[in-house]
Order: C-alpha cells, then sequence, then structure tokens
C-alpha cells in the first residue's frame, strides 16, 4: 500500500532503519466547557496525564475524574503538541467534533448534571468556532457545525410516562466528518493546535445554571482526526 505522507525527519534508536508501518488512526484530544464557558481554549496542546483544559464559567466546579485528566478516553498523544516518535508522520484525512451526551432517567424524563443534550448542543453550535492549526500557521476553520461527528449517541425526542419531553441531539449525522479533498500532512514534529473560540464576545448558556459544585452541565468536545501514519517499525 501507498499512502502520501511527510518524509520521516526523526526516527527513534529502537526504531528498523527505513521502515515504516502504514496505520489508519485516530489522533484525537478532548476540552471540557460548562455553562458560562466563553473565550478560547486550545486542544492536542496536552499529552495524557494531563489535565484537560476548560471553557467554563467562574462559578461551575467541575467533578467527574474522567472530565478532569487525559486517558486514552480523551487523547492519544504521548508528547504535547506533537505526534512524535509514538505515532510517526500522518495525512489527515478528515476532522470531526463529537459532543459528550447527557444521560436521560427513563422513568423521569430528567437529564443528568453532565453532558449535552438538545439545549446544550444547540448552544454551543450556534456560538463556537474550530480552527486547526501547524506550526501555527490556519489549515481550516469554520464553525463547529461545519465538521460534523463520527461517533455518539443518535438524536430522539420522547414523551415520558409522566408527560416530561426528552431529546437528544448530535453535531451532525454519525459518522460523517469533514472529509478533506486535499490531506494536511503532519511530521512528529510539527506543533499541532486545535482552537476553539465561543464567538463575538459571547458565553455558553446551558440548561444547567445552578451554581453548586458539580452543576453547569460539564461536558466534554472531542476532536478526532482520521489520520493515515507512517509510524516507526520496532
Amino acid at each position: 500500500m501507498q499512502a502520501i505522507v511527510p518524509a520521516p525527519t526523526f526516527r527513534s534508536p529502537t526504531a528498523v532503519e527505513n521502515e515504516s508501518d502504514l496505520l489508519d488512526q485516530n489522533i484525537y484530544s478532548a476540552f471540557l466547557v460548562a455553562n458560562g464557558g466563553n473565550g478560547t481554549q486550545r486542544v492536542f496542546s496536552v499529552a495524557t496525564g494531563g489535565s484537560i483544559p476548560q471553557m467554563l464559567g467562574s462559578t461551575v466546579a467541575p467533578t467527574n475524574a474522567w472530565q478532569l485528566s487525559y486517558s486514552d478516553l480523551t487523547t492519544n498523544l504521548t508528547k504535547p503538541g506533537e505526534l512524535g516518535s509514538a505515532i510517526g508522520e500522518g495525512a489527515v484525512r478528515a476532522i470531526g467534533i463529537t459532543f459528550e451526551q447527557a444521560g436521560i432517567t427513563p422513568a423521569t424524563g430528567a437529564q443528568t448534571s453532565y453532558g449535552m443534550a438538545q439545549y446544550e448542543v444547540s448552544d454551543a453550535l450556534r456560538k463556537l468556532s474550530f480552527e486547526f492549526q501547524i506550526g501555527q500557521k490556519r489549515q481550516i476553520v469554520g464553525a463547529v457545525h461545519m465538521f460534523p461527528g463520527f461517533g455518539g449517541v443518535g438524536g430522539s425526542v420522547s414523551t415520558t410516562g409522566n408527560a416530561q419531553t426528552a431529546s437528544i441531539a448530535v453535531n451532525g449525522m454519525l459518522g460523517s466528518g469533514r472529509r478533506l479533498k486535499y490531506p494536511i500532512e503532519v511530521a512528529r514534529t510539527d506543533t499541532i493546535a486545535g482552537i476553539f473560540t465561543c464567538g463575538a464576545g459571547s458565553s455558553l448558556l446551558f440548561s444547567n445554571t445552578t451554581t453548586t459544585a458539580g452543576n453547569g452541565c460539564p461536558s466534554l468536545i472531542w476532536v478526532n482526526l482520521l489520520t493515515t501514519v507512517a509510524g516507526d517499525v520496532r
């Protein structure tokens, strides 16, 4: 199989000389949003084990462990801002953005205090933009709804037994993503950044606006890069 990826600029001393594995990889990173979040925030800037960046109102205090520290759930970078030798050279073929979904209690229709339902999804889509950079150079930019997610819970609306209406919505058609006609090439030593901005000085307005710890609908937003990777052979 042949693929267009950047020529290796560095190889690990433990790698087989002049040999590469071609892999179809997810390169992904997430950040946390909540009611009152504003300004800008970056993904791909912190490696696994580090703290997840946050775009939160000043009174929101998230407590869910999976939303606070990077693990394989939220990134596969082992080097901050770079693919590094653990991944290798890459060619990004598609970009997708996925929102963490709120849970709905079937018996009551009550929404969990974390994750997005239809109200939060709509607000994030109307206010957030996304820019992907390599070496501080813009590669692509647009509103978040221009980068539909690769996965997540499907959309639905229903009425519960006690006449409560519950709804779930995701960013676009599942499995679609923003397919790129020309892949974006990334060397293992390139600095990559995904920059989210809450537009025109606005702030996120989620359905849970209470200020007690853990409220404000804290929700992860993932960016996934479908990438052809030429990794080191060991």
